[in-house]
């Protein structure tokens, strides 16, 4: 055992985790009722804690006494409690991030936690009944075979969590912003090197640099979204136009969508009452669109939705569904305002046209179809 490898090791995650949790807490008070990111903040100090544990399980190694066995048994028993926590939140974060259904977090996760719940019940009973592993007389810990049933178990939280993101993905799309294997390659590495080189730690510094490298790809996520709609904003806009002129094989439509008469909104019922309109919209938007189109706020209460490998015919047939869902919200919703939408179309060609080109002619017949609806 080399200590002064376990500190720099230990020290290097709590490090980075400290700093993840300082970054992250403007993100965690303006989200308070996003449960995903308390489930990541409880993942991060959960590891945070095992870091500092972790390094006295190793420093009370073989030092004599009562008082530094005791030390031992439950620092390492700690890191037995935590090890199947966080990896079994792991997955229910990404499940919690994807689908945001409380629903089917209760329906999947009372059997999904099972096996982490099996092994924390058995770190609990190991004080007793040596199972996981034991301290001897030396006062150094020895671990049993059934150490590796951890391993398995994080193997099969591991593989859940690429099913969550593969099913999803299968369903309604890419998923931008969540390299997964980020998070994956470091635990599987650190979990790896830590079954073959007995003494090493590396679990906890290797979910630490899985945690910032997801977390920072969130940081570029949140960068693109607006934050009143929750949808992509101008910036990731233009960004995707860039992609589509490299990308000339492909087929790129765009909707433009602008509120009728929103100014009369904001100035009868409040800017507060104009918010909610544009928060209605985005809703009206996300369940007329296709899975594989991206729905951007584009500025003030105009939106554009990209619609990757595309027709005429599906163009108009997701303009149909925009306006057949503000009916839909106009006669059951009850609000105190009634909303229009005025849209128009556009296939964007790349060899032909510039960025602002394609902008201005969805903007030309969206401004055509308002023209007709409201004799303007």
């Amino acid at each position: 055992m080399n200590l002064i490898a376990v500190a720099t090791s230990d020290y290097i995650g709590a490090v980075l985790l400290i700093a993840l949790l300082f970054s992250s807490r403007i993100r965690r008070n303006a989200n308070r009722d996003q449960i995903e990111m308390n489930v990541f903040s409880f993942n991060a100090i959960l590891a945070l804690f095992a870091c500092f544990v972790d390094f006295f399980a190793f420093y009370a190694d073989g030092k004599p006494g009562t008082t530094w066995k005791i030390i031992n048994i439950l620092s390492n028993t700690f890191c037995f409690l935590a090890n199947p926590l966080f990896i079994s939140c792991w997955c229910l974060f990404e499940d919690l991030k994807f689908y945001k259904s409380r629903k089917r977090i209760r329906k999947i996760y009372v059997y999904a936690f099972i096996p982490a719940a099996v092994l924390e019940l058995i770190a609990l009973l190991n004080m007793f009944v040596p199972i996981i592993f034991f301290i001897d007389e030396q006062n150094r810990y020895v671990r049993l075979p059934f150490n590796y049933a951890y391993y398995v178990v994080d193997l099969f939280y591991i593989l859940f969590g690429v099913y969550i993101l593969r099913k999803y993905e299968k369903k309604y799309g890419k998923v931008r912003f969540f390299p997964i294997f980020l998070m994956i390659g470091p635990v599987v590495l650190g979990c790896g090197l830590q079954v073959l080189f007995y003494g090493v730690s590396l679990i906890w510094i290797s979910l630490a640099v899985g945690m910032t490298s997801i977390y920072m790809s969130l940081q570029n996520e949140f960068s693109y979204q607006d934050k009143l709609t929750g949808l992509y904003n101008r910036a990731y806009l233009d960004y995707c136009l860039e992609n589509a002129s490299k990308d000339m094989g492909k087929g790129l439509g765009g909707i433009m969508i602008d509120v009728d008469y929103f100014k009369k909104i904001n100035d009868t019922y409040g800017h507060s009452a104009g918010d909610e309109a544009l928060v209605d919209v985005t809703r009206i938007i996300n369940f007329s669109k296709p899975d594989k189109a991206i729905a951007t706020r584009f500025a003030g209460d105009e939106f554009i939705l990209l619609v990757k490998d595309t027709s005429d015919d599906e163009m108009k047939r997701i303009i149909k569904n925009i306006h057949d869902e503000v009916d839909l919200f106009n006669e059951t919703e009850g609000r105190e305002y009634k909303l229009s939408l005025s849209t128009g179309y556009a296939i964007y060609d790349p060899k032909a046209e510039s960025h602002d080109d394609f902008l201005k002619h969805m903007d030309d017949n969206m401004y055509e179809e308002k023209n007709l609806k409201h004799g303007k």
